[in-house]
């Protein structure tokens, strides 16, 4: 394998772009340096600054696909063009050698027809059916879902190289990841509350849950409630005398069905925010009470709400994760508190 040379400064501006590109998400050289800690590339990227850097072409890949995993594109780091080989194995083991090779002859056979036709018709997507057609008449079903999986794995790869302008998600804005964390603004461009890129990247980075804007969390929470089909308010985020959001099951008409007070801590929950909560759910004349936080309830704040049969619900760090890999793109799964 080859070698890439960067100058200085250069490296780290084309790592923004590409992988700003690919995934409409914009990182700093700090937060790339900080998704890349322990793989030694976070060091490269600091020294190439001043520099700049010669990096083998396979170090690359792995680097930039790490990346691409770490802001939420992917839900596992990509191997390149070794994940097409891992599909073929995939495809031997379950029939044959034999079977695996014909089924990647009909593809390449019909993916060259097709790009020729493509080309003298002036369009700029290749069709599938005759491959899809032939794979089934010549192997059956189980031709037909196997041709199926490598046509699959050729768009993904396509999609989420870094030498190529094809991208997975058909964002044609970007957000910044420093709008997660540091000084507040509203970001909801692919979201009602809270845009969906930065939902991918908690994802796939829970343990900076704790370290998002506490105004994010709160934001989050209202996206998540409202992905599972409720009626939500967001306060204003100060002066709300406790109350983060209202939520209604179908319609915001009289007392909400549950009030939720979010709570971005490091801390457990004690006792005495659970009063406090509780309070709120006699003054709101509402059912429950659900307080969600980044970190748990305390020994103390679990056995106030079971003595006293108090109408509270937590949502922990590892209740937000389930929700967060449910809502992750491409797809939404319904869960309740």
């Amino acid at each position: 394998m080859g070698a890439i040379w960067f100058d200085k400064h250069d490296f780290a501006d084309h790592l923004h772009e590409v992988v700003g590109y690919k995934s409409g998400v914009a990182a700093s050289i700090e937060h790339m340096c900080d998704m890349l800690i322990g793989t030694g590339f976070d060091d490269e990227i600091v020294s190439s600054e001043e520099h700049g850097i010669r990096i083998r072409s396979e170090d690359y890949d792995t680097l930039y696909y790490t990346l691409l995993h770490k802001v939420g594109v992917t839900d596992r780091p990509l191997d390149g063009i070794f994940e097409i080989f891992k599909i073929s194995r995939e495809i031997e083991r379950r029939y044959s050698a034999d079977f695996a090779h014909s089924i990647q002859d009909i593809y390449h056979r019909n993916i060259e027809i097709e790009t020729k036709k493509a080309i003298q018709e002036g369009r700029k997507s290749l069709r599938q059916e005759g491959m899809m057609r032939e794979a089934a008449q010549v192997h059956g079903k189980a031709g037909l879902d196997a041709i199926v999986l490598l046509i699959q794995g050729y768009d993904d790869l396509l999609k989420h190289s870094p030498h190529t302008a094809m991208k997975f998600h058909q964002y044609t804005d970007i957000v910044n990841l420093s709008d997660l964390f540091e000084q507040y603004n509203p970001v909801a461009e692919k979201g009602v509350f809270l845009d969906q890129r930065f939902m991918d990247f908690l994802s796939n980075n829970l343990h900076k849950l704790g370290d998002i804007h506490w105004r994010k969390f709160e934001e989050l929470t209202a996206e998540c409630f409202q992905r599972f089909g409720y009626i939500v308010d967001l306060g204003p985020g100060s002066n709300d005398d406790g109350v983060d959001l209202r939520v209604w099951n179908n319609a915001e008409d009289g007392a909400p069905e549950f009030i939720i007070q979010c709570k971005r801590i490091k801390s457990k929950i004690d006792k005495v925010t659970i009063k406090g909560l509780y309070a709120d759910v006699l003054h709101e004349g509402c059912k429950l009470g659900v307080l969600v936080t980044s970190s748990e309830f305390s020994i103390g704040a679990r056995s106030t709400i079971e003595a006293r049969s108090y109408p509270i619900e937590e949502v922990n760090r590892d209740s937000i994760a389930k929700w967060l890999r449910e809502l992750r793109t491409p797809g939404t799964g319904i869960v309740r508190v």
